[in-house]
């Protein structure tokens, strides 16, 4: 009779949160909020990145990248030659990437490489950074983001752009700690696969060292054959490792003001 009654208890303690699970995750504002406390305490930081990029639109050798940043918006990238770096790869203000978002839910937790992570999903705005031309795509089209927020050291591990059923951008990153309680990626993979009709995907997440890649939307071609591409041939793998970091050094402004060529 014991072993019954245990069974029925613990029926009903699943069905219960099943049932009541949303009111067991936080808010998408608590989260925010936390992620904001947690970015807030890098005031800027230098580090070294090895960069390798690998699509059939864009290939560079293996690179080295001198990057400094500041807050809000400060940067500054050095290397040697042509570098094309993706803003996406990068430690961004969560407040810009909440921003990009639209009914954003917390609408799951999980283990995730060992973590403790709360999953939250949103509609991408129109007008979002990530893409620039929603106006162009059918209004019928969901174009969502899922985002794995490490709910103890309030890092996001792990983030995925959708187009209705089909993934198109996955961006992972392994973080350690560089100092105190700041935490900054190890190493960040970009990995994407999608319509040549959102080409200006690229164009609108990669800066460069000495200006920005531009690409003819209308027409793909293979950086080695010079054929046009097809639709499901557009991939590509980003890697980014990053080492050597200074934090809160106290950079001054005008180190990041771009001397104009003599």
């Amino acid at each position: 009779m014991k072993r019954i009654l245990l069974i029925l208890c613990v029926g009903i303690l699943f069905a219960q949160t099943d049932n009541d699970s949303y009111r067991l995750f936080p808010s998408a504002e608590a989260v925010l909020d936390s992620l904001t406390q947690n970015y807030a305490k890098i005031e800027d930081y230098y580090t070294e990145i090895e960069l390798s990029i690998n699509t059939k639109v864009l290939r560079m050798p293996r690179k080295k990248v001198e990057f400094w940043f500041k807050q809000p918006n400060l940067t500054k990238a050095e290397a040697k030659g042509f570098a094309a770096i993706p803003k996406s790869g990068l430690i961004a203000s969560p407040v810009d990437l909440f921003d990009n978002l639209r009914d954003v839910a917390v609408v799951g937790a999980e283990y995730y490489n060992d973590s403790q992570v709360w999953i939250l999903r949103g509609t991408l705005n129109p007008d979002s950074l990530t893409f620039k031309n929603l106006n162009e795509y059918d209004a019928q089209l969901d174009l969502s983001m899922r985002l794995y927020v490490d709910r103890n050291k309030w890092i996001l591990l792990r983030s995925e752009t959708w187009m209705d059923t089909s993934q198109v951008i996955e961006i992972e990153s392994e973080y350690k700690k560089v100092k105190d309680d700041v935490y900054l990626p190890k190493e960040t993979i970009i990995k994407f696969q999608y319509s040549k009709d959102l080409t200006a995907e690229i164009e609108n997440s990669i800066q460069s060292t000495d200006h920005i890649v531009s690409m003819k939307r209308d027409m793909v071609l293979d950086s080695e054959t010079g054929e046009e591409l097809k639709e499901q041939e557009f991939s590509g793998l980003i890697t980014l490792k990053f080492s050597k970091y200074k934090v809160n050094q106290g950079l001054e402004d005008s180190f990041f003001e771009t001397e104009e060529p003599k």
